[in-house]
């Protein structure tokens, strides 16, 4: 746990407007399930603030490289 807060970088100037976007939404479902007691939003809200705080998940780019999804090689030839 603590090598991962070490790895997390708490500076404002690495905040984008995605990673904002996803903490004010993580926010807004997290903080009323807990008063409600309504744990599908918990769980949402939750994942929203891990995206946030970790700065993880896909973005919202084509050439996006935080979704570790490699592209199909297509130097193979395809017969009919």
């Amino acid at each position: 746990m603590i090598n991962f807060l070490k790895g997390i970088d708490f500076s404002l100037q690495s905040w984008g407007f995605s990673r904002v976007i996803r903490l004010g939404l993580g926010l807004f479902f997290f903080i009323p399930a807990i008063q409600e007691v309504d744990y599908f939003a918990m769980m949402l809200g939750g994942v929203l603030l891990y995206q946030a705080i970790a700065n993880t998940g896909c973005g919202f780019t084509k050439n996006s490289s935080s979704c570790g999804v490699d592209l199909p090689k297509t130097d193979k030839k395809v017969k009919f």
